[in-house]
Formats: structure tokens, C-alpha cells, sequence
């Protein structure tokens, strides 16, 4: 009954999400973009608003505790907002390649004799699963692709083999999100290049070698290093080197000071293992706001993805740092001496190594980007990501506790190394401080 359940439901997704897909594609032919994107958001709105509610239990809910009807509007809105400025039938192809290629994929995948299953990450895929998404997609860049660029056979190959992916690499229905942005990050890097496959496929190169060694240095998760991989291609490959730079030095310095701080007080290597959550918690406001930039290109978006690393940044050195040099530290939640590594505490070695890796990253990264020093705008940068990390403190000894209380996130974290923490929210949280203290202190100066 269980499965006969998990099969329907299935089933009644798939038939939405395809019946949407065909809808929005409709639009695009009959209302203006700016119409459309109404329409998108009130949908993105409306799928995030009834989650929740019983009412429409057969719209969201599977026994397979898929997240999928949340991704799929996030990733169609995202599509569309980072192709607003492109011709309509790239964002037509992202949308059918995730709701036709991605249905067919899903109906081949049932085909029983001869199929090989695999598993990447938890979640059953199969060979003929994916030659029918590689198939279909192939003809959907046929019917909507222009002649010109269809005719350019390693462009169509590269995008269809990216799309293959987001869809086998997925979890939980995250392949809703990965197909339709990932294939607009695709056109949108191909178009910045000028088509420059070279480039792209260094590209791609660079970024599975690097997650692939992080993997299996146990630097972090599998589920991480292909969080990892995307992230390697869209700031390499969509943003450049200014902007992945400063993300470079953030995990480089965090990996060897996490390194150091485990030999020296004799911990296992495997113990600091980041998972995929605690990749996207460093890294989630950062992207966002560059995201904001692409779309936008208010300097203003510059000085927020400096201040949000110089943040994350600046926690993460205190916390490695400080329990090095102390046994002990000041808990803020007990106001009286604890031992290093207790949530919400404090040292006089992590303060400084706090402020030095906000300052670090502050004048780093604005010379980077605007090939000169203004010391006023470090400085604010520079006091933005300092006090962020004292906020990540004093939710450590605040919010945390109450955290650790709630079911969703303690259910199963021994068990399952993947789940989101209460510290991760802790630090999600503090380093969107910083964006607070940036703007405040913006306000003030200037």
C-alpha cells in the first residue's frame, strides 16, 4: 500500500509540474515578460504559502519526503529573472527541459527489463531513465534553438550532458531547481564568453576535480563536494575570478586552520568533515547577493557579497582559533569561564583572529573589485563582518539551545550526517547580520 501510495503521488506530481510547465510556455507566447513574471511569483508564492496545509496535501506531500513542488517554482522564477534579459526561447528550453525531459526521464526510468539502476545519493536513478531525459532534451533544443546555435554540435552536447547532471546529481527533488537554473547559468555563461566551449569546459573540469579531491581528502561530504561542484561552476564560470577569489580564500584559510586546529588538540580528520549544509550556511547570503548583482548590477550587491564572506569568515577563524591558544573560554549564555568549543563562547585570541579575518577579507576583496583602497569602506566592511560574528556568538548561547529542542532538527542528525544543525541556522542567521550592520554603518559614514 506504502509504495502503491509513493507511485501515485509520483505520479500526480509529475502530471502538475508537466501541466504548469506547458501553461507557463504558453504564456510566454500570449503576455509581456514582465506579466509573466507576476504570474511566475504569485505561483512561486502560492506553492510556498500551502505547503503546509493538509488541503492540498496531494499537491505537495509524497512518501518519499520529496521537497520538489518547493523547488520546482523557485527554479522556474529563478530561470526566468536570470534570462529576462535573453531571448525567449532559452528560458523555454529550461522550462521544458525540466518539465517534459525531466517527466520522460521519470516514465523511462520504470522500464524494467534490461535497466540499470544506480544510486547516487539516495535517491534510485536509471540508465534508461537517463537516456530518455538526454533523448528528449536533444529535441527540445532541436524545435527552439536557432538554427545557428543548434548547428554548433559541442554547444548543444555540453548543455544537454550539464542538464544530466543537475538531474542524476539531485536529492529530494532539488533536480527541479538544478535543471531550469543550472541550464540558465549554462546560456548565461556561453553568452558573457561569447559561446567560448573551451572556456566552459575548463571550466566544468576545474570544478569536479576540486569538489572530487575535497571528497576524498574528507574535507567534506559527497553530498557537499556536489554542492560544491555546481558552486565551483557558476562562480568560476558566471561571475569570474574577482568573485570567486575571495571565496577561495575564505575555504582555503577555513581547510587549513580547521586542519591545524584538529592535529593540534588530537581530533579525528573526520570529525571536521563540512557536510552540504554547512557548505551553503558559509556561503547562501554571498551567493544570493551576487545573484542580485547578475541581475540588477548595483554596486550596492558588491559591498554586501564582500561583507557577508568577511563575516563568515571572521567566525570561522575565531572558532578555530580561539580554542588553539585557550582550554577555556567566556560563555555568554552562563556569563562564567566554559571549555573552548562550547556554542556561544568567547576569547580574547578568537576576538582578534575575528577581526583580523573580517579585515582580511575586506581589503582583499574591495581591491579586487575596484583596484584601489578606500579605508573608510574597508573599514566599514571591516567592522560589518566583525560584529556579524559576535551576533553568531551570542545566538550560540541563545538561540542554539532552543534549537537543539526542536524535532526537525535533531531527528535522526547522528544517523544521518546530511540533515541541517542548529548551528548552521546559528550561522545562516549571524552572518545575515552583517548585511544590518553593513547598511547601518553605511548610512552613518556616508
Amino acid at each position: 500500500m506504502k509504495k502503491l501510495y509513493r507511485t501515485d503521488s509520483k505520479i500526480l506530481r509529475k502530471s502538475i509540474h508537466l501541466f504548469t510547465g506547458l501553461l507557463i510556455l504558453l504564456l510566454t507566447y500570449v503576455v509581456e515578460k514582465q506579466s509573466l513574471l507576476i504570474i511566475i511569483v504569485a505561483g512561486s508564492v502560492f506553492a510556498f504559502a500551502t505547503f503546509n496545509y493538509k488541503t492540498f496535501g496531494l499537491l505537495h506531500k509524497t512518501a518519499d519526503a520529496s521537497l520538489g513542488t518547493l523547488f520546482y517554482p523557485l527554479g522556474v522564477l529563478l530561470s526566468f529573472v536570470l534570462l529576462y534579459d535573453m531571448p525567449f526561447y532559452f528560458f523555454r528550453i529550461t522550462l521544458l527541459t525540466l518539465t517534459v525531459s525531466d517527466t520522460i526521464a521519470s516514465i523511462s526510468g520504470q522500464i524494467r527489463p534490461g535497466n540499470h539502476y544506480f544510486k547516487p545519493f539516495r535517491e534510485e536513478k536509471s540508465l534508461y531513465g537517463v537516456i530518455g531525459f538526454a533523448l528528449s532534451a536533444w529535441l527540445i533544443f532541436y524545435l527552439f534553438l536557432p538554427e545557428s546555435l543548434f548547428g554548433i554540435e559541442a554547444y548543444v552536447l555540453l548543455a544537454i550532458l550539464l542538464a544530466i547532471n543537475f538531474e542524476v546529481l539531485s536529492y529530494r527533488g532539488s533536480d527541479n531547481f538544478s535543471i531550469p537554473v543550472g541550464s540558465a547559468l549554462y546560456f548565461l555563461i556561453m553568452d558573457v564568453n561569447e559561446g567560448n566551449l573551451f572556456f566552459f569546459t575548463g571550466v566544468i573540469f576545474i570544478a569536479a576535480l576540486g569538489s572530487f579531491f575535497l571528497f576524498k581528502k574528507k574535507i567534506i561530504s559527497k553530498n557537499g563536494s556536489v554542492a560544491t561542484y555546481f558552486l565551483g561552476i557558476y562562480f568560476l564560470g558566471v561571475l569570474g575570478c574577482a568573485w570567486l577569489l575571495p571565496v577561495l580564500a575564505f575555504f582555503i584559510t577555513s581547510v587549513v586552520l580547521t586542519m591545524l586546529n584538529t592535529r593540534l588538540r588530537h581530533k579525528a580528520p573526520s570529525s571536521n568533515q563540512r557536510n552540504v549544509w554547512q557548505v551553503l550556511a558559509n556561503i547562501i547570503w554571498a551567493l544570493s547577493t551576487s545573484i542580485f548583482f547578475l541581475i540588477s548590477g548595483e554596486t550596492i550587491f558588491i559591498y554586501l557579497y564582500i561583507v557577508m564572506i568577511a563575516a563568515v569568515t571572521a567566525d570561522t577563524w575565531a572558532s578555530e582559533i580561539g580554542p588553539v591558544f585557550h582550554r577555556n573560554c567566556f560563555s555568554l549564555a552562563h556569563l562564567r569561564m566554559k571549555q573552548s568549543g562550547v556554542s556561544g563562547g568567547i576569547s580574547l585570541t578568537g576576538t582578534i583572529a575575528a577581526m583580523l579575518g573580517s579585515l582580511f577579507i575586506s581589503y582583499f576583496s574591495y581591491y579586487l573589485f575596484f583596484d584601489k583602497v578606500s579605508m573608510l569602506m574597508i573599514l566599514i566592511l571591516w567592522l560589518s563582518g566583525f560584529l556579524a560574528s559576535m551576533v553568531d556568538s551570542l545566538l550560540g548561547a541563545f538561540l542554539e539551545p532552543a534549537l537543539n529542542k526542536l524535532t526537525f532538527l535533531n531527528k535522526g542528525i547522528k544517523k544521518d550526517s546530511e540533515r541541517i544543525s542548529p548551528n548552521d541556522v546559528v550561522n545562516i542567521l549571524g552572518s545575515l547580520s552583517a548585511a544590518f550592520f553593513f547598511y547601518g554603518l553605511y548610512l552613518f559614514f556616508l
